[in-house]
């Protein structure tokens, strides 16, 4: 077997795991005797569960918790869109944050510095000796993709003349696990890399200089965006020598740079999301919100297009203001759906949206496009009327916005999934069978609506 295909075995396990783990869960808790046996949950590994509490919205995810012990709490964050983190951590009550603040590491806190409580931080740099509290303030002071907020300072140097017998002794007698050997010399250069594996093998009376690599220096300030567009990998090293004026201070992990191309290859596949604070089940308020600026926007656009067909109402006659207003409803049908398509094609790329949690998604977006559609309908509404000194004309208009919003977070939410079930790519043929939908149910209900009521 390929490594491919043991990839995409491997992958279909954990989809079907991940799936049969959500039923139960959404089985158990949709049951009438309360409160719900969860007790199972603790069984499941932490990828899993991470990828639980994402797949379900916030009434839910309460529930799985508790479940959880708290020693693996921080390695199931570790698994998470960094913006679910950050809304987790804001419902946390005061006892789990706690429970938090009693495991929390030098890595919790350079990663979620930025979304932790203020206090948190605190109390965890009081609890460090001097120095570690003082490389931790470093690594803070860094931007969160800047190379300088991830560099583990728990690395030795030595000389290259120096040899493996010297070496293994320093380590045997430093408690401190050491991340990488380099090589520097008088001046604090960086002139090689020695693998953990080549020291361990190699005799005691071999030169460091024998065993060491050139391997690529990354400068403290540079970007993750820019060193992994650069990266080349060495095998037997896991971790890169940073420098800071010419003089190595410490190693980042390759781990750290390929979770960065995995979340920005993410961004790259699903460009047209609506926002990046917003994961398959965020609160409607808070996701009707961050929607509606991106709506309001395109309303400018929209009537910007109808007054240019409206330099032609003489030519249009009867039904001028009915083809003058025909954009507005189409437009703001199609970038309601392609938001909720946005959402929908990444929850299916992240494994979050299944066939059992499809009803949960399909009642949050109707909700968001019932508040989005309402507001902005009634704003719609009150222009046409004094546009065209018609509110009965006004009323048409916000009845098919609404409708056409609702069928367009029906369709946006169905379509990706019943297009992967056959097997075609979402991403590709959403967008234009969502375009279709939205343009045929707004003209239908628009006009259809404006024939019933307005023309006599």
């Amino acid at each position: 077997m390929t490594s491919e295909a043991k990839t995409s075995s491997n992958q279909q396990t954990f989809d079907g795991h991940h799936d049969a783990a959500l039923r139960r869960v959404l089985d158990a808790l949709d049951q009438e005797q309360q409160p719900a046996d969860l007790s199972f949950i603790s069984q499941y590994d932490n990828a899993i569960l991470a990828n639980l509490i994402e797949s379900l919205p916030d009434g839910y995810r309460q529930h799985i918790w508790p479940q959880c012990s708290t020693e693996r709490y921080w390695d199931i964050l570790h698994l998470m869109q960094y913006e679910t983190v950050k809304h987790l951590l804001s419902q946390f009550s005061q006892q789990q944050l706690n429970e938090l603040q009693h495991f929390v590491s030098d890595t919790e806190i350079v990663e979620f510095a930025d979304i932790l409580p203020d206090s948190m931080v605190d109390i965890y740099l009081e609890q460090q000796d001097e120095l570690t509290a003082a490389q931790l303030q470093d690594a803070l002071s860094y931007e969160d993709e800047q190379v300088g907020r991830y560099v583990d300072t728990h690395i030795l140097r030595a000389r290259p003349n120096s040899t493996v017998e010297r070496i293994k002794q320093r380590l045997s007698t430093r408690s401190n696990k050491h991340v990488a050997i380099y090589l520097v010399d008088a001046n604090g250069q960086f002139q090689g890399a020695c693998s953990m594996t080549d020291i361990s093998n190699a005799s005691d009376h071999t030169r460091l200089s024998e065993l060491g690599q050139s391997i690529e220096v990354f400068d403290h300030q540079q970007m993750l965006a820019d060193i992994a567009l650069s990266l080349n990998v060495v095998p037997g090293h896991a971790w890169h020598p940073v420098q800071r004026d010419g003089k190595i201070i410490g190693a980042i992990a390759l781990s750290n740079i390929v979770q960065w191309l995995q979340e920005r290859s993410l961004d790259i596949a699903i460009s047209d999301s609506p926002s990046d604070e917003e994961d398959l089940f965020t609160p409607v308020p808070t996701a009707a919100k961050m929607r509606a600026i991106w709506l309001t926007t395109n309303l400018a656009t929209a009537f910007l297009a109808s007054w240019v067909i409206g330099l032609f109402e003489g030519a249009l006659q009867q039904l001028v203001a009915l083809a003058i207003l025909m954009p507005v409803v189409a437009s703001m049908g199609g970038i309601a759906g392609s938001q909720t398509l946005a959402v929908a094609l990444r929850g299916i790329a992240l494994n979050h949206l299944q066939q059992s949690n499809l009803k949960l998604l399909l009642n949050k977006e109707l909700k968001i496009a019932a508040f989005n559609g309402l507001m902005l309908g009634l704003v719609i509404a009150g222009v046409v009327s004094l546009w065209f000194q018609s509110l009965p004309l006004g009323m048409v208009i916000f009845v098919a916005i609404v409708l056409n919003s609702l069928a367009a977070a029906a369709s946006a939410t169905m379509i990706p999934f019943v297009l992967k079930k056959m097997k075609i790519d979402p991403a590709v043929a959403g967008s234009v069978i969502l375009t279709t939908v939205t343009d045929i149910v707004g003209f239908v209900a628009f006009l259809g609506l404006a024939s019933l009521f307005l023309i006599s």
